[in-house]
């Protein structure tokens, strides 16, 4: 990979990225486009961006053709392998089964012979597969219609280190601040397990993933929610907002959403990571100061799933994904530059309660 060097020496969103990105582009693009991916596709994020510009280019006018949208249960390259070690989803999930053939043929038709679609939900531009209900459904938009946000809070009766911990989740505020800490050691990281991976070797298999090795780590906080009695339905882009601090100059916080099953798996559903030093944007970093409460938000990409009774939600934080995200050496130096012997240790802090309220923003669909 002799491009390598060159993509490393330019962490900051510089003129070295900025003439690369093709997000710059988009608006110059004329033509209709079919677009796939899928729930652990590392492209996932990018693709629906360009879908959502490309798509309301074409509403409004623009120079953009029709967009379609599909997405499954997959990863990256393994679009006909949807029974994951610890998460299956059936036959009908495989992009073989939902005959994508089919899909590109009803697009061609459309976009290049000007045929109407005629097929059962063709006139729906976006498919998607919902997890946990295991089932595919045609929408109109993306997200789809009936979609509204609900704040689920981090709160902790006790510490909230591991999933054998007091960390709690849930739509009404604590009454009272509080903090977790843990330690976070880059020589030390938490191991990728699952998510949106590709290319890392057999060892960091992507996909749904059962997360009880990393979530019994002192230095991931874990907070779930009660036993849901009723299902919730989670369709489109996830956040979780968090209050803040460190002992170190720079350093990463991290974040999952998983969905807790009755016989203890913790099967990971997105994820995302925030590097301090780049909050304020890739292009201005800016160190911060010890001790020094910051208010965050992560993106954790996108889901599409089905939370059902006797399950239970979870969020979990920590400042490591390793490989999926390089190691923060916590210095503020050049992390690339940097060995093993120059890493340092950082005591980091979530703060939750009435006045800092860090929580998790979920996009809840009505059922169906």
């Amino acid at each position: 990979m002799p491009w390598l060097a060159d993509f490393l020496a330019h962490p900051s969103r510089d003129q070295f990225w900025r003439q690369l990105v093709p997000s710059r582009d988009l608006d110059r693009v004329t033509v209709p486009a079919l677009h796939i991916g899928g729930w652990y596709d590392l492209f996932l994020a990018q693709g629906l961006r360009s879908y959502e510009r490309l798509r309301d280019s074409h509403a409004s006018g623009g120079p953009a053709g029709v967009q379609h949208l599909i997405i499954g249960p997959w990863s990256h390259t393994m679009g006909d392998i949807t029974q994951f070690p610890e998460r299956r989803f059936g036959l009908s999930a495989g992009s073989l089964t939902a005959d994508l053939t089919s899909a590109h043929i009803r697009f061609f038709d459309e976009a290049i012979r000007g045929r109407p679609a005629d097929a059962p939900g063709a006139d729906q531009p976006v498919r998607i597969y919902v997890m946990g209900a295991e089932e595919w459904r045609d929408e109109q938009s993306w997200p789809p219609a009936g979609v509204s946000t609900e704040q689920y809070y981090l709160g902790a009766d006790g510490r909230a280190n591991t999933a054998s911990g007091g960390g709690t989740l849930s739509t009404q505020l604590q009454s009272t601040e509080g903090s977790d800490s843990f330690l976070y050691d880059p020589r030390r990281p938490v191991p990728t397990v699952g998510g949106m991976t590709v290319g890392m070797s057999e060892m960091y298999p992507a996909g749904s993933a059962d997360q009880s090795l990393v979530e019994s780590r002192e230095d991931v906080l874990c907070f779930t929610s009660a036993e849901l009695t009723e299902p919730v339905e989670v369709i489109g882009n996830v956040t979780l907002t968090l209050f803040v601090s460190s002992s170190a100059p720079d350093t990463d916080f991290t974040g999952k959403l998983v969905d807790v099953y009755p016989d203890g798996r913790a099967i990971l559903l997105c994820d995302g990571i925030q590097r301090m030093r780049y909050r304020r944007g890739l292009d201005d970093p800016v160190l911060m100061r010890q001790a020094e409460v910051y208010e965050i938000t992560l993106g954790l990409v996108t889901t599409a799933n089905r939370f059902l009774p006797g399950h239970r939600i979870r969020v979990e934080v920590s400042s490591s994904n390793f490989p999926r995200y390089d190691r923060n050496s916590n210095t503020g130096g050049a992390i690339v530059t940097e060995s093993a012997d120059d890493m340092v240790s950082a005591v980091n802090t979530v703060l939750h309660g009435p006045v800092r309220g860090s929580r998790l923003t979920l996009p809840v669909s009505a059922l169906r």
